[in-house]
């Protein structure tokens, strides 16, 4: 049974890698509206998303490739036996899952709370790791990505327009 895991995963990987492609190439085509640089040449508003987008496009493609070479390597050509990817596609459709309810979430109660449920839900639900070293990557995690994009990169970051006091 194991060795049947392993043997489908690349068609789980294969998925997972189309899928982020297909978002990268949504991203880069929302982010095409943004500024590519501002004054002086230094970087804009769509440098950033941009960036980001090709990287995802690019890894996800290079996850299709890998994971096609890996099957045919392996003898089983590009598309084989579809039995145990259900549970990948299931657990890969999981972690999607939560990062899609996570966006909405950062404009409701801003982005360290809701990247703190969203790396909660990874680390507890989907990976089950417990004890305190996963307490401290929850919550170190999204706090030190606000320090390190609002201090030293001077990027706004959603807050919760919950907590403001007018």
């Amino acid at each position: 049974r194991e060795q049947s895991a392993l043997a489908t995963a690349p068609l789980a990987q294969a998925a997972l890698g189309l899928a982020a492609a297909v978002l990268g190439v949504v991203a880069l085509i929302d982010a095409s509206g943004l500024k590519m640089f501002g004054k002086h040449g230094v970087p804009g508003p769509g440098m950033f998303p941009s960036a980001l987008s090709i990287a995802v496009l690019v890894l996800g493609l290079s996850l299709v490739v890998v994971s096609i070479v890996r099957r045919v390597r392996n003898g089983r050509g590009p598309v084989g036996q579809l039995a145990g990817v259900g549970r990948e596609v299931r657990r890969a459709g999981s972690v999607w899952v939560g990062l899609t309810a996570s966006i909405p979430l950062m404009a409701l109660i801003g982005f360290v709370p809701a990247t703190i449920l969203l790396i909660a839900y990874l680390v507890l639900l989907i990976e089950r790791i417990r004890g305190f070293k996963a307490v401290i990557v929850i919550i170190a995690v999204p706090v030190v990505a606000y320090a390190l994009f609002v201090f030293v990169l001077g990027v706004d970051l959603p807050t919760s327009p919950l907590f403001e006091g007018n």
